[in-house]
This record gives C-alpha cells, sequence and structure tokens, in this order.
C-alpha cells in the first residue's frame, strides 16, 4: 500500500468520483494534513465545482478572491466565480480579441460589440481552466489541489484544454487574414498585441494541458464508495483518464461501514458493501487503496477534517460511542414523512435534481416505474442528460441512447442521450450547410478565409451546448406524441443549473449568430442555414417553455439531511425561483431509521438538528423524509419498494 503523503515534485492534486463519494471532504482534509505537516510549503486548493462547497467543508466563508483559511498561514482556499473572471478576462483582453474580429470577419464594429457582449455558455469551465493556468504560470503556490465536480463534467473538464485550442486556432485564422493583407500591401509584417495575446493564450493552454498529463507532477485521486453504481463510475473515470494521459496511482475508498455492534441495521449494510469491497479490492488491485469509515458525523470543521486526514494518512481508527448531545424529539416528523403529492397532477414532465450523491437517480427511476405501473395505457420515459449516466446501474439492465424498453414493464423506457454525439452531428450538418452555402460564390471571388472563420464557428462550440440539444431531442418526443410522460434524471447541482439558464442564453447568442450571418445576405444564398438557426431556436424556446409550465412541470429538489447538502439545496431553490422553474417540493433523502443503536442515533439526532434548520428555512416548499436504506436502491423490486416508501 503507497502513501498519499508521498508528493515529492508534485505540484497538482486532483480529487475526483461519483457526486457524494467526498471528493470535497477529502480534497480539503489532504490540504489541511499536507499544510500541517509542510509549514515551508504554500497550498492553494481551488473548487471547480459551480456549486461550490470548500467553505461548507473548512465551516468559513470562501468566495472569489483567495482566502487564507483560518488557523493556517500556508494554506489557501478559491471558490471560481466564472461570471467575475470572466468579466476579468474579456475586460483585460477585449482590445486584442475585438482587433482579431474586426481584421479577419466580415463583421462590423457594432457585430463584434453585440457579440462580446454575451455570457458565453459553458464559461464557468474554461474559465477555471485559464484560472488555473494563471496560477500555474505564476509558481506562487508549491501545491495546487482541486476539488473537481462529479465526474461526467471533471471528464468534460479535462478535455477543455484541447477545446479552447480550438478557439486559438478559429482566432489566429482571423489574424491570418490580416497578417496575408499587410504583407501583401506592405511586403512585411510586425507581430502586435493580437499576435501576442494568441501566442500567450496557446502557452497557457499547452501549460495546463502538459501539467494534467505529467505524472511527476500532477496526481488524480479518485474517490468511491462501496455501492455498484459508485464503482461503476470509478471504472469508467479511469478507462477515460488512460484516454487523456493521466496517470493514477492512489484511490480513496470512503464511508466504509466498520462498527462493531449488534444493530440489525449497521450488520446490514456492512452486509451489503462486503461483495462491493470485493469487487473494490479485485478490480482495482493496481492501485494503493486508501480505506477511510463511515463517521458517526458529518465530517465538517477543521478539527474533524483532520480527524478524517489522521486516518487516511495511517492513523488506525476506532469507532468509540458518542454521548448524546442534542435533545430533539420525533415530534412533528410525522407530517414530513407522508407521501409525496405530485401524482395528483397530471404532470408531462418531472425533474429530479440536487447534490451530487444524493439519490436523485433512484428517485427518478423509482417515480418513472410507478407512473407506469399506474398508468398502463400511457408511455413513460426516463431520461438522462448528465455526461456521466446511471440509469443503466439503477435498473440494472442496458440502456441505449435510443428508446430502450424496461424489462420487466410494457410501457416504460429509458434512454441514456448520448450528447457527444448529438452535438457532433449538429456541427457537422451546420459545417455542410456553410460549405453549401460558399459553393454558390461566383468565379474568381476569394473568400478563403471567410469561409474558414465561418466553418471553425460552428466547430468551437461551447461545453454545456451538448446537454441542451440532448434535452432538444426530447421536443421532438413531444413535438411527435411519441409518448406520455417524462422524468429527468438531471446533473449535479453546479451543472444542472447552468443547464436551466442554457435556453435564455442560447437564445441570444443565436440571434446574435443570426444577425451576423445576414451580413452575407445577397452575396449568398441564407436559406438552408437560416432555416436550420431558426428550427434550432424555436426548439430551444420550447425547452424554454416546458421547463417553466407549472401546469405540465414540477421539478423535486432533493437533498440529505445534513448542513452542507442543505446549504447546497438552498442555492438550486433560489435558482429554480429566479429561473422560474416550478418547485414544490423538497425530498430530504436517506434519513436513517430510528433504533437503538448508539453508531445510528448519533447520526440521526445530526440528522434531526439539520432537518429542524431546514423546515424553518424552507418556507413555502413541502419537506418530504424518505429513510435511508440498508441495501442499494437498484433492479426493478427494490425500484418498486422505494416507490412505495415515495408515494405510499
Amino acid at each position: 500500500m503507497g502513501n498519499l503523503l508521498d508528493f515529492r515534485g508534485c505540484s497538482l492534486l486532483l480529487f475526483g468520483g461519483k457526486g457524494g463519494s467526498g471528493k470535497t471532504t477529502s480534497s480539503c482534509a489532504v490540504s489541511l494534513y499536507l499544510a500541517q505537516n509542510y509549514p515551508n510549503k504554500k497550498i492553494l486548493i481551488i473548487s471547480t465545482d459551480p456549486a461550490h462547497s470548500l467553505g461548507d467543508s473548512f465551516g468559513c466563508t470562501i468566495g472569489n478572491t483567495i482566502t487564507s483559511v483560518k488557523g493556517l498561514n500556508n494554506l489557501w482556499a478559491l471558490e471560481i466565480d466564472a461570471d467575475v473572471v470572466g468579466e476579468d478576462f474579456k475586460k483585460e483582453h477585449e482590445r486584442a480579441i475585438k482587433k482579431i474580429a474586426d481584421r479577419g470577419t466580415f463583421f462590423d464594429r457594432q457585430d463584434i460589440a453585440d457579440f462580446y457582449k454575451l455570457t458565453i455558455p459553458g464559461l464557468d469551465e474554461i474559465m477555471a481552466i485559464i484560472e488555473i493556468s494563471k496560477l500555474l504560470k505564476d509558481g506562487q503556490y508549491d501545491l495546487i489541489v482541486l476539488d473537481t465536480a462529479p465526474t461526467g463534467h471533471t471528464l468534460r473538464l479535462l478535455s477543455l484544454p484541447k477545446e479552447m485550442k480550438k478557439w486559438i486556432h478559429l482566432m489566429d485564422i482571423m489574424q491570418s487574414k490580416h497578417r496575408f493583407l499587410v504583407r501583401h500591401f506592405a511586403g512585411r509584417y510586425k507581430k502586435d498585441d493580437a499576435d501576442k495575446f494568441l501566442k500567450t493564450m496557446s502557452k497557457d493552454i499547452n501549460r495546463v494541458k502538459m501539467f494534467l498529463s505529467n505524472s511527476r507532477t500532477t496526481k488524480f485521486i479518485p474517490v468511491t464508495i462501496p455501492e455498484v453504481m459508485s464503482i461503476n463510475e470509478t471504472e469508467k473515470l479511469l478507462k477515460r483518464l488512460k484516454d487523456y494521459n493521466i496517470k493514477v496511482r492512489d484511490i480513496i475508498v470512503n464511508r466504509v461501514v466498520t462498527a462493531e455492534n449488534n444493530c440489525l441495521f449497521c450488520n446490514r449494510r456492512k452486509k451489503e458493501q462486503k461483495q462491493n469491497i470485493s469487487r473494490i479490492m479485485k478490480g482495482f488491485s493496481d492501485y494503493n487503496l486508501f480505506t477511510i469509515p463511515l463517521f458517526p458525523y458529518q465530517v465538517r470543521g477543521i478539527e474533524r477534517l483532520k480527524e478524517y486526514a489522521q486516518v487516511l494518512f495511517g492513523k488506525t481508527y476506532e469507532y468509540k460511542p458518542i454521548r448524546h448531545r442534542f435533545s430533539l424529539t420525533e415530534e412533528g416528523l410525522e407530517t414530513q414523512t407522508q407521501a409525496l403529492d405530485i401524482e395528483k397532477k397530471d404532470l408531462k414532465f418531472i425533474i429530479f435534481g440536487g447534490k451530487g450523491g444524493v439519490g436523485k437517480t433512484s428517485l427518478a427511476c423509482a417515480t418513472a416505474l410507478r407512473k407506469a405501473r399506474e398508468n398502463p395505457d400511457k408511455k413513460i420515459l426516463v431520461f438522462s442528460t448528465d455526461p456521466a449516466h446511471a440509469l443503466s446501474d439503477s435498473f440494472e439492465t442496458p440502456i441505449k441512447d435510443t428508446l430502450t424498453s424496461i424489462k420487466g414493464t410494457d410501457n416504460l423506457y429509458g434512454c441514456e442521450m448520448n450528447a457527444t454525439k448529438i452535438l457532433e452531428d449538429w456541427k457537422k450538418k451546420h459545417r455542410e450547410n456553410i460549405d453549401e452555402m460558399f459553393n454558390r460564390f461566383g468565379k474568381g471571388v476569394d473568400i478563403k478565409f471567410d469561409r474558414e472563420v465561418i466553418e471553425e464557428l460552428f466547430t468551437v462550440t461551447p461545453p454545456g451546448l451538448d446537454e441542451l440539444l440532448a434535452f432538444n431531442e426530447i421536443t421532438d418526443f413531444v413535438n411527435e406524441g411519441r409518448l406520455d410522460i417524462y422524468v429527468l434524471d438531471s446533473a449535479a447541482t453546479g451543472h444542472l443549473i447552468r443547464f436551466l439558464e442554457m435556453p435564455g442564453v442560447i437564445r441570444d447568442w443565436l440571434k446574435t449568430v443570426f444577425k451576423l450571418l445576414i451580413k452575407y445576405k445577397g452575396v449568398v444564398r441564407l436559406t438552408k442555414i437560416a432555416e436550420e438557426m431558426i428550427d434550432f431556436s424555436k426548439k430551444v424556446r420550447k425547452v424554454q417553455e416546458i421547463l417553466t409550465d407549472s401546469d405540465n412541470t414540477e421539478f423535486v429538489a432533493v437533498t440529505i439531511p445534513e448542513e452542507m447538502g442543505f446549504a447546497e439545496a438552498e442555492d438550486l431553490l433560489a435558482a429554480l425561483a429566479r429561473l422560474k422553474v416550478p418547485c414544490r417540493h423538497l425530498i430530504v433523502n436517506m434519513v436513517i431509521p430510528a433504533n437503538q443503536c448508539n453508531f445510528c442515533s448519533a447520526k440521526r439526532e445530526e440528522q434531526l438538528k439539520a432537518i429542524q434548520e431546514m423546515t424553518k428555512k424552507a418556507g413555502e416548499y413541502q419537506i418530504n423524509l424518505l429513510p435511508l436504506f440498508p441495501y442499494q436502491i437498484k433492479g426493478i423490486n427494490r425500484l418498486d419498494g422505494f416507490a412505495n416508501k415515495i408515494y405510499g
């Protein structure tokens, strides 16, 4: 077994894995431990997840400025605010970027100004890479630790250096037109600030790419838990990391039940985990495995993070019965354990969303199954747009990127949208349209640069557009009347909020792009590409209408009875209200059942305290409590049982 302390020569640590596996806790605990044990090392921990939780984990306020973690003079933290960083970036480089666009396109300065004002979808991930690049370049810190988003979006983050090189290539094509003209008329060309900007950006992105693939300077540490869905996702993550040439040596296996007592609930959980731990030991035998126990309390705050880190770095953990500190009663909980009443409405769309690891997929699958059982004359679809799909794992049956009939039912279908393929097809179609448009120019008209710019404009698409395009596919089903009820298993909070914001942003983006294309009217025929753009805009508008239709759509927010979980749920509920997405329910999942076990009682009392705080703040939302089961909710039988708990 290896040692995480061995990070000699390492300047970048990344923690990743399935939502709810303990990535933030692990990254904070390791940062804290290394800062304490290496007082001469300057360490910075950064959150790249749009739904930040470093501050919640450390128990202090952290924001978009680098903040010292209290009690330590060599540990700093940063939660990247993409909007702020993006605006700062645009201000700093506005002159150079606008100059490149002015020189290399058919657009006038007002067009460029309009385009420059737009919010770029997926800016958070792009800005995270740019910010990390700057910090690596400055060399101010000996070690940078990244607390990443859940698996699917972390992989997209890692692919961004390659995608951003395409943006630089596009701008270089624009600048090439200027260089060509200057050489043609002046005989020689002298580089200016626009060339300098492109060179600097290219170097910065290459630096990130080099660091990520350098096994001497970079470590990626997956965090998993002994559950089938988490193990499956970890296997997929390891495979993809190899594709990016990112080496992995260590894996943290978190939340392992170790308590020795006579509790039937604890022993059932332990028995359920045993087979999965054996699978981990066998399947991940080439890696150093670090086992972390399930603690009887939430690991939050400096002292508890220290305890977590000590176990991670070799200290033997021994559970000691806890003296109960809270004097909370069960009074009032019966009103919150009533059946969820979304069945009372004749809904067309039901969306489940929340923090990673709170049980969104299980709830979505159980709800879809229940709808299918209760409505045999209707066709039900449960689908996922999250890059890291889990529907197949939940139903224990392969689900494709087309309508897949779920075994054991006659009217339930699943679909794990292949957002990457949908995006590539979309880009290919538009590229063909651009080719056709420019092929209609008369002979002798040299539009080489303009053609390349427009072609590349449809090649460099912002992160997040793939998920919106995947949802657009569902609108085709709606328009065709192929299905009656749609249940969406959404991405984790930060990327879910971005997805919900996307329709409005994309429509603004399309309007501006369309205005730019109109510049060619009279020179080329725009009929086909105009029709495609208008059709896409209509689909995006349809998505927007669906998401805000209170008669046919219901968003169900899901959280767990922990302070960090509810802090993220509050952000989600605020975003839903701002975006006018109808939401009446807050499900608090995984509440430990009452029993005489000291371990369970200690954990439950902490949960009850969190639930009381939630109830005070939740206001008009109906809170529904669901129990933690000693086994994983997967397969038709268990999903049926879970549905009975949810809906009565």
